[in-house]
């Protein structure tokens, strides 16, 4: 498992820099267009066992994802637009269901399961979007953001792994630990001043004291929401499309949750 976990990461993480690095934003918004595709398609069947991925509201989930991703695009303050997307899949979407409410008396919860996974997917995507579109500085944030999500689990595997002896949340993800989940912190705030002295020094210290340590809060938080739907679909990985990693949706659990907070401090120390 670990080795296929290292060589998936040796093959994926040069080609995701270099697409950062030399795609441009429209590559970039494309790339994540077809992330939030791709995520949708795992999301769905977490949150209904029934669920057919090439289905009526499945569908019309991934044509919204895409217009809410490229709208971020184009749009320099696209929030109530992309608010305006969601809300207008609460009418098609029960449209879209209505042959279902005779026989199926969950689907009121399939629709508003359907509204939350273009909240929780798309709209985050479209924060990592705007970020990326930054003059000058979006590639430095993106890497920032990647690097230090990637510290916190890092730091939260190793810690809990050589440490850990109190379970963090045990109902949810047994194998979380509270040392894991401070070394995770501790992970993200050393890789995150490291960032802002080579490479984000518009922001301050007082918000890195701030952003970092939120980020060693809100990536856990971020697995253990989409642990709770796995487990509650009984699920063990989102998707298969990853060796040793399972999912896409598995490692952009945490990033998901995260991206919305630097794309706050990015606006807020612009």
């Amino acid at each position: 498992m670990h080795v296929k976990r290292i060589l998936s990461a040796v093959v994926a993480i040069p080609l995701l820099w270099l697409f950062i690095l030399k795609g441009g934003p429209v590559f970039f918004t494309l790339l994540m267009m077809a992330v939030a595709v791709i995520a949708l398609t795992e999301y769905y069947p977490l949150v209904d066992e029934t669920v057919d991925r090439l289905g009526p509201l499945p569908l019309l989930g991934y044509a919204s994802a895409i217009m809410m991703v490229g709208l971020a695009h184009v749009i320099s303050n696209p929030w109530g637009v992309l608010l305006g997307v969601v809300f207008l899949n609460i009418p098609l979407g029960g449209f879209l269901l209505l042959p279902r409410f005779e026989t199926e008396p969950k689907v009121l919860r399939h629709l508003f399961t359907h509204v939350f996974g273009l909240l929780y997917i798309p709209m985050a995507l479209a924060s990592v979007v705007r970020l990326r579109i930054v003059p000058d500085h979006g590639i430095l944030w993106i890497f920032t953001l990647l690097v230090t999500v990637a510290a916190c689990d890092t730091g939260a595997f190793y810690a809990g792994t050589f440490l850990g002896k109190r379970k963090l949340c045990p109902s949810v993800s047994p194998g979380k630990t509270v040392e894991g989940f401070l070394g995770g912190m501790a992970a993200a705030l050393v890789a995150g001043f490291v960032m802002k002295g080579f490479f984000v020094p518009e922001l301050s210290w007082l918000f890195c004291l701030l952003l970092f340590p939120l980020v060693g809060v809100f990536g856990p938080l971020g697995d253990l929401f989409e642990s709770s739907m796995k487990r509650a679909s009984g699920i063990k990985d989102s998707g298969h499309l990853i060796p040793g990693h399972g999912g896409l949706l598995d490692r952009i659990d945490a990033f998901l949750f995260v991206a919305p907070l630097f794309y706050f401090f990015m606006i807020v120390s612009a």
